[in-house]
């Protein structure tokens, strides 16, 4: 996918006190009623089953022979955990059984050789992930096991980035020493409440000990960046509460807070269908919640990059989006250009070229692919050039906050304000609420749009937009 950088220097917006104070509930109804964070565009529902492992493996024998050719990322899934946490919306196996999790590790070990010969030759791993699930489920040696797998098979750059989630409960049997010897530099932890009722209510027992505790290990270990992955909307939670976890947060001084807003999904996240309805925080309260979040982490010298993720002004992601070269994809913002995303375990999501692609959910589907030397692809889709075009212009938005209609039409054989003529008759609202300023040549996202960057991306959205028509019309039957 082309990177769309529209000026030699870009305008980082941070939202100030005074565009703060005039969001209210009934403004965020109004522009805020959709939220994407467009790393997956188009999303997983639209990816067909006749996208298989063959259709995958033919792109990479595009790439092999040259069609293109660009840096990888590898993500790896390890969806165990000890306990199942009510909020979580991820492929999760609660298990402790060490025979199931020496089995998942064999076949993972076969993925990884299996696209490993799918990628002789293949230019050097400049970023890899471990989610979950729990990572830090695994013991030393076995997160060894998968490092060393992925060095057999892959060439992973020293100076590379090399990130691993990490539950703080489990850190004193791992160690961030441990963990950074292993290779990784990026820890990521991901932080809900620290009042007891809130932890009980997600079934999530995680003391601000513990969490300060891993914060301050992974600082004096050396990570290069740490993460925090803050949670508000809560069961329980309220204004005071998060306040107080917020403020505890800023004080241990982590690199990088990532705001998640809670989402409650019950008919898809089976988890949280043990979550009282009646226990969540009202949309007054969330707002509030975010605006305190906003308004305190700029106080304390925080750069908001976008897409609710704030870091410090000497932060590598911060320089870049400075600089012009900031990127956003399947792990979201990133300093590296437009990497081939290569998904390794269950449920795992990549892209290759012009495709993205899902591996099995259901482990047993995944190891019968494996056990049949296929990789695990259950879907996937190909991107044709309209949506090629439409995510690089919301990833413009959503890295830069300026879209030039030239730098389109540079990388593109369309006229802009042809092409989107629907979309920009529709932005005239968002520029007339002071969401963006629009013209002749460009769309600036203003500090007050950093907010609803989602739903100004949205515009863009071909997809949720076919679905909107399609809602209107059985609405009118």
């Amino acid at each position: 996918m082309t990177s769309i950088v529209t000026k030699e220097n870009i305008l980082v917006h941070s939202p100030s006190a005074a565009a703060l104070l005039e969001i209210n509930l009934d403004f965020m109804r109004h522009f805020g009623c959709h939220y994407a964070d467009y790393r997956v565009y188009p999303e997983i529902d639209y990816f067909v089953e006749t996208f298989d492992a063959h259709r995958y493996s033919a792109w990479f024998s595009r790439r092999k022979t040259g069609s293109f050719r660009r840096s990888l990322s590898l993500y790896v899934h390890i969806p165990f955990c000890h306990s199942a946490c009510f909020y979580c919306h991820s492929n999760q196996i609660v298990s402790d059984n060490h025979g199931s999790i020496k089995k998942y590790l064999n076949y993972l070990s076969r993925e990884i050789r299996l696209q490993g010969q799918l990628l002789k030759n293949a230019p050097i791993v400049e970023r890899l992930y471990f989610g979950g699930g729990t990572p830090t489920f695994l013991s030393n040696a076995q997160l060894s096991g998968i490092i060393n797998d992925i060095q057999k098979n892959f060439n992973l750059i020293k100076a590379g980035e090399f990130c691993i989630e990490i539950d703080s409960r489990q850190i004193a049997q791992l160690s961030m020493p441990a963990l950074k010897a292993i290779g990784f530099n990026c820890a990521i932890i991901g932080v809900q409440d620290f009042d007891q009722l809130v932890q009980q209510s997600i079934h999530r027992i995680q003391t601000e000990d513990a969490t300060l505790c891993a914060i301050r290990d992974a600082q004096q270990a050396g990570f290069k960046t740490i993460r925090i992955e803050l949670i508000y909307g809560l069961p329980k939670q309220s204004l005071e509460k998060f306040a107080y976890t917020l403020e505890s947060i800023i004080a241990a001084n982590p690199v990088q807070i990532n705001l998640l807003n809670y989402w409650h999904l019950p008919e898809k996240f089976k988890p949280q269908r043990s979550i009282n309805l009646e226990d969540l925080p009202n949309e007054e309260t969330r707002l509030e919640m975010l605006l305190l979040a906003i308004t305190r982490l700029t106080d304390a010298g925080y750069t908001h990059i976008g897409m609710n993720l704030f870091a410090k002004q000497d932060d590598q992601l911060v320089i870049a989006q400075r600089q012009g070269r900031l990127h956003y994809g399947l792990q979201g913002y990133s300093i590296y250009p437009d990497c081939d995303h290569i998904a390794l375990g269950v449920s795992g999501i990549g892209s290759v070229g012009p495709t993205l692609s899902q591996n099995h959910c259901d482990l047993l589907h995944y190891y019968d692919k494996l056990e049949h030397g296929m990789l695990p692809i259950m879907r996937g889709i190909e991107l044709s050039a309209d949506d090629l075009m439409r995510r690089s212009v919301m990833q413009a938005l959503i890295c830069h906050s300026v879209l030039s209609f030239e730098s389109v039409e540079t990388f593109f054989p369309i006229e802009f304000k042809y092409y989107f003529a629907t979309e920009l008759k529709e932005l005239l609202l968002y520029a007339q609420a002071e969401l963006i300023t629009l013209d002749d040549e460009e769309i600036v996202v203003t500090p007050r749009g950093q907010l609803l960057i989602s739903s100004i991306c949205g515009i863009f959205d071909k997809y949720l937009r076919t679905h909107q028509q399609r809602k209107n019309h059985s609405l009118l039957i």
